[in-house]
């Protein structure tokens, strides 16, 4: 999972204006880049994706000099294909947290109102204040930084065999606030749709 934030300082510009298109606004979210869905229903959608044999295999190397994290993704073709396949290349960090008012959780969920949202812990969204303290929150996987950019980097050839690789290269500065004991590399294969046809971390 990426999450990726709006107007708190989370915020990563690039891939906040990329999912514009995609979503109405926030809370909202989608899998491999489908249909925007409430994420109470995350589950279902994941699991109706999950069993879609992907075309490649991605598998990440890196290697980190000071600041500067050089990423190479690598695909392993499944099966034939064709056309303007992509990759794109996502840092992620877990278990951020912060003491500012800027770090508290606007709640659509409070109330019950939108629904009901039962978080892998247990936490039930809908019994929590409509603004939930910052005090409070641990956020999960959140979107640091997208290379080239959301719309990823085009392969190098328009159609690849059973059994072709291909490697592109990616480079991100990581800011020194960041716990690099947290962050993930998040790999993307896209499709002809811009659909996410698989991914790695």
């Amino acid at each position: 999972g990426i999450a990726v934030h709006n107007g708190d300082p989370m915020t990563n510009a690039d891939y906040d204006n990329g999912m514009a298109p995609y979503i109405s606004g926030y809370p909202s979210g989608i899998v491999d880049r489908g249909s925007d869905i409430n994420p109470a229903n995350f589950k279902q959608d994941f699991l109706q994706r999950i069993i879609v044999e992907p075309n490649g295999i991605i598998t990440n190397g890196a290697e980190l000099t000071g600041n500067t994290l050089k990423v190479n993704l690598t695909v392993d073709f499944q099966n034939a294909v064709s056309g303007n396949y992509k990759l794109a290349c996502v840092l992620v960090e877990d278990s951020v947290t912060g003491t500012s008012n800027q770090y508290y959780q606007s709640n659509s969920y409070s109330g019950g109102g939108a629904g009901p949202l039962v978080d892998v812990d247990g936490t039930d969204w809908a019994t929590l204040p409509s603004n939930v303290p910052a005090s409070q929150m641990i956020y999960r996987h959140v979107a640091r930084g997208i290379a080239p950019s959301f719309t990823g980097a085009s392969l190098a050839n328009s159609s690849y065999s059973s059994g072709d690789t291909e490697t592109l290269c990616f480079e991100f500065i990581l800011d020194p606030l960041w716990d690099q004991s947290k962050i993930h590399i998040v790999g993307m294969l896209l499709d002809n749709n811009n659909r996410v046809d698989n991914a790695s971390s």
